[in-house]
């Protein structure tokens, strides 16, 4: 895999950028995740990807106002199909207060990214695995 490859990545913010996320969204009954994957972005974005390896299993374990989930999230590395598909920032279909932005690697830690400790991996380099996160929190 090139570096420049994994010196920037396609992220999901408001925007003011108060935080990052990779885009997706749920899994349909009957979906894999490479369909949601490509469903997703094609719905909120108009944007085509290739959907390549899996990369990490985040599970969330939280308990909010009383109210308990454990969500597992799965990560893959993507490529757009069309390189010059996004050069700046395209914006949400639906939600005009939503915005998918290239960054640095550099740049994620001037924000907070989810789940916490992607950025990390990405750093790493070590993605020809499937890594895992787990995170526990209570508010």
């Amino acid at each position: 895999m090139k570096e420049s490859y994994l010196s920037r990545a396609l992220v999901q913010c408001d925007k003011d950028e108060t935080f990052y996320r990779f885009p997706g969204g749920s899994i349909e009954f009957g979906e894999t995740a490479e369909e949601a994957i490509t469903r997703e972005l094609i719905e909120e974005f108009e944007l085509e990807v290739q959907v390549n390896h899996l990369i990490l299993i985040n599970e969330s374990i939280i308990e909010y106002e009383g109210k308990q989930r454990h969500d597992c999230t799965l990560f893959h590395l993507c490529k757009l199909k069309v390189e010059e598909e996004l050069i700046f920032t395209l914006w949400h279909k639906e939600r005009d207060e939503i915005k998918l932005t290239w960054k640095t690697i550099g740049a994620l830690h001037k924000r907070p990214v989810y789940p916490e400790g992607i950025v990390e991996i990405i750093e790493s380099k070590d993605i020809k695995r499937i890594n895992h996160i787990i995170i526990r929190k209570k508010y």
